[in-house]
């Protein structure tokens, strides 16, 4: 028998609640991931973030709000990802996030917590 024992303690791990201060579905508590006025060849406004939310319409509705404050031929560094992707999509949408093609998705618990990408900066439960 071999007993293998790991701490739980992360300490680059830092956990937080913000209080809601909008309408849950005008999706405002998200603006902080991408700052008004924001162009493309400035750096990437946030790190790599998740965005977990309960359904697919939330995750599609928060996505709208975030495209418009980008610039629209930056919109696609912001996706949803979800079940009702192709398994070809989602390897392809993957590769994206690791190299940094994609900045970050609006997912239900589909992105699952298996998946190894380690430079995932910013964790959000909607």
């Amino acid at each position: 028998m071999v007993t293998i024992c790991c701490s739980s303690d992360r300490p680059n791990i830092k956990i937080g609640v913000k209080k809601i201060k909008y309408a849950l579905n005008s999706y405002c508590d998200l603006a902080f991931l991408i700052l008004m006025g924001w162009k493309d060849g400035n750096p990437p406004p946030p790190p790599k973030f998740l965005i977990f939310f309960d359904s697919i319409p939330d995750a599609i509705n928060a996505i709208q709000y975030l495209h418009k404050r980008l610039p629209p031929d930056m919109q696609d560094k912001i996706k949803w990802f979800n079940t009702d992707m192709t398994g070809e999509y989602k390897d392809t949408e993957l590769t994206n996030l690791i190299s940094g093609d994609t900045w970050g998705y609006c997912t239900t618990d589909s992105f699952r917590m298996g998946m190894d990408i380690l430079d995932i900066m910013l964790i959000i439960q909607w």
